[in-house]
């Protein structure tokens, strides 16, 4: 790596200078540590593992990956490499209440609401299926290049290493940076082989289920809202998921472009929107003649293809909102899928701070 100064009489190179700077480095990465040229949120530095040794920083990315940057410092060549492989054999173990533990223990704060101010989105319900082991320095000798190379591009191993490079030009200072590999292709690499996924834990209760957007039309949410119920149709992609919501079970209504617009409890079995009757004031009403169901979701729901018509699930409204005071904040679960497990905690405990009395929460 080498850096010129373009002047009248041509290119002057700019004189590297060790200094201090392995030194610095972990501060400087801790700080902005998107000079590695990844967003990452830090879980901690030093942090200490069960095989008795001191990782300098643990981080985590907006994919759930979780990265382990070790600095060379005086270590040899096969010390180095052999120390950042056997951090990242115990950070493949970590689940998220461990990272959780982690963060609380170095930082202030929690690690769902850091994730979500960092990444305007909540952690992802796949966690540390892969992991990425860097080490840092501001050279490596040739035999950890080799060995390197040899476990990520022959055994996809995902270990690099990332050059920092301090020069002086006069009173101006500069950090100049390279990869051994390139981080693109790992990453490649690394999905392909990367670890058993560690699934988020759920509750065994909440649900997320969308109820229309803004750009398509309200007429979901208006018709489940008054008559009591969630529902789906047009395809088995977007019904059967509905079959999951058994008695008791919560949902956590979303309204795609708005937010989270209600919370309630399932109160009966899917079936065909067609055959739903609710009482309306002492009188039993079929749901799928009113007005509210849009035009489109009624010419479904009486068709006689099982897969394309409408099927709806009862639901006893807890709290409910206009989607124009919509539950809405940065990080909060949302997703396309129109039924699903709600496993980020956090968006669980917004809602239902923002929409459930207290006696229901």
């Amino acid at each position: 790596m080498a850096i010129w100064r373009m002047a009248t009489a041509g290119p002057i190179p700019l004189k590297f200078g060790s200094l201090d700077l392995e030194s610095r480095l972990e501060d400087m990465l801790v700080a902005d540590p998107s000079l590695t040229g990844t967003d990452l949120l830090v879980v901690g530095r030093q942090i200490r593992t069960d095989f008795a040794g001191f990782i300098d920083v643990v981080a985590v990315d907006v994919d759930g990956r979780v990265h382990v940057l070790e600095l060379k410092r005086d270590r040899t060549p096969r010390d180095a490499v052999a120390q950042v492989l056997d951090y990242g054999a115990w950070a493949k173990t970590l689940s998220l209440e461990d990272i959780g533990a982690l963060y609380a223990e170095n930082n202030q704060g929690a690690f769902d609401d850091a994730f979500a101010g960092k990444f305007g989105t909540s952690i992802p319900d796949v966690f540390n299926a892969a992991q990425q082991l860097t080490i840092v320095a501001s050279q490596l000798d040739p035999a950890s290049e080799r060995i390197i190379q040899y476990l990520a591009e022959d055994f996809g191993v995902p270990v690099n290493a990332v050059f920092f490079r301090h020069f002086k030009d006069g009173v101006a200072e500069y950090l100049a940076r390279t990869w051994l590999i390139s981080p693109e292709a790992q990453t490649r690499a690394a999905k392909a082989k990367s670890s058993p996924a560690i699934v988020r834990p759920w509750n065994g209760r909440d649900f997320y289920v969308v109820l229309g957007t803004l750009e398509s039309g309200l007429h979901r949410w208006h018709s489940g809202r008054k008559y009591g119920f969630v529902g789906a149709g047009g395809g088995a992609w977007y019904w059967k998921p509905l079959r999951n919501l058994s008695p008791g079970k919560r949902v956590l209504a979303y309204v795609g472009g708005a937010g989270y617009v209600g919370l309630g409890e399932v109160t009966g079995e899917m079936v065909k929107l067609r055959d739903l009757t609710v009482d309306l004031d002492g009188q039993v009403i079929q749901v799928v003649d009113q007005p509210e169901i849009g035009p489109s979701v009624r010419e479904r729901a009486m068709m006689d293809d099982e897969d394309m018509t409408e099927y709806a699930v009862p639901v006893r409204w807890i709290a409910q909102r206009d989607p124009a005071h919509a539950v809405k904040e940065p990080g909060l679960f949302a997703s396309q899928v129109p039924c699903c497990k709600l496993r980020d905690a956090r968006t669980i405990d917004v809602v239902y701070a923002a929409l459930a009395p207290e006696e229901e929460a």
